[in-house]
C-alpha cells in the first residue's frame, strides 16, 4: 500500500471515528453548567473521563479552553479544575497538531511553500519559549494554533510542553472564577479578574524580552559580519 493510499484511508478511519464522537458529545451550547450536573459532579473516576473526554474532543474541533477551565473549576474546584482542564487542552493540542501535521502539511506545502518556510523561520527559533508566550497571550485561535504547528516544522515536544506551561495561568483563571460560581464568591471573581490581567501583563513582558534578544541576535551578527568584511579588505594583496 503506497503512502498517498495509506493516508487517504486513515483519513476516512479519522472522520469517521470524530462522526461518532459528534452524535455521542454535547454540543458547545449543551456543554454548561446543567451537564456538568448531570455527568460530571460527584460522579468519581467516571465523572473525570466523562469531563476529560468531552472536553478534549470539544477542544479539537474548536470550543475554547477558557470555557473548559471555567466549566472544570465548577466542577471539581479549583487544583483539579486547573489539572484536568490543562490535560484536556494538552491532549487537543497533541492530537491536532497530530493530525495536522501528517494530513494537511503535504498538501498545503504543495500550494503555499514560501509561506511554510516562514513560518518554519519564525517558531524554529527559541520553539519552547514561543510556545510558552504563545499560549499566555489572551488573544489568539487555539484551534487554529495548534492547526500551524502541525503545518510547521517546530519539534513536537518543544510545542506541546510549551503549550502545557503556557496554558496554566489562564487555565488556573478561569479554574478560579468557575469555582467562584459555585460557591457564590464575588471575592475569587475578582481575584480570577486580576490574575488574568497578570497573566496578561506576563505574556506581553516575555514578548518584550523575546524580542529586544531577537534584534540583539540580529545586531550582534550584523556587527560580525562586517568586522569580518573589514577585516578581509584590510588583508595585503598577495597579487602583483
Amino acid at each position: 500500500m503506497n503512502s498517498s493510499l495509506l493516508r487517504f484511508f486513515i483519513l476516512v478511519l479519522t472522520i469517521l471515528f470524530f462522526s461518532h464522537l459528534i452524535s455521542l458529545s454535547p454540543s458547545f451550547d449543551a456543554f454548561n453548567q446543567e451537564w456538568i450536573d448531570n455527568h460530571t459532579r460527584d460522579n468519581g473516576v467516571t465523572g473525570i473521563a466523562k469531563f476529560l473526554a468531552v472536553s478534549v474532543f470539544l477542544l479539537t474541533i474548536g470550543l475554547p479552553r477558557q470555557l473548559v477551565a471555567f466549566m472544570g473549576g465548577y466542577a471539581f474546584g479549583f487544583a483539579e479544575g486547573v489539572i484536568y482542564s490543562t490535560l484536556a487542552a494538552t491532549l487537543s493540542c497533541a492530537t491536532v497538531m497530530a493530525v495536522s501535521r501528517y494530513f494537511a502539511r503535504p498538501i498545503i506545502i504543495q500550494h503555499f511553500e514560501m509561506r511554510v518556510r516562514k513560518l518554519d523561520h519564525f517558531l524554529l527559533r527559541s520553539p519552547f519559549l514561543k510556545s510558552v508566550i504563545i499560549r499566555l497571550l489572551p488573544v489568539g485561535n487555539n484551534l487554529l494554533t495548534n492547526i500551524f504547528a502541525g503545518v510547521s516544522k517546530i519539534p513536537r515536544r518543544s510545542f506541546i510542553f510549551g503549550s502545557t506551561i503556557g496554558y496554566i495561568p489562564q487555565m488556573a483563571v478561569f479554574a478560579l472564577m468557575g469555582k467562584g460560581v459555585l460557591v457564590n464568591s464575588e471575592l475569587k471573581i475578582i481575584i480570577s479578574a486580576l490574575l488574568f490581567g497578570i497573566s496578561s501583563l506576563l505574556s506581553a513582558y516575555l514578548f518584550k524580552v523575546y524580542h529586544r534578544q531577537h534584534n540583539d541576535d540580529k545586531t550582534l551578527r550584523s556587527l560580525t559580519k562586517s568586522s569580518k568584511c573589514s577585516n578581509e579588505s584590510d588583508e595585503p594583496s598577495h597579487y602583483t
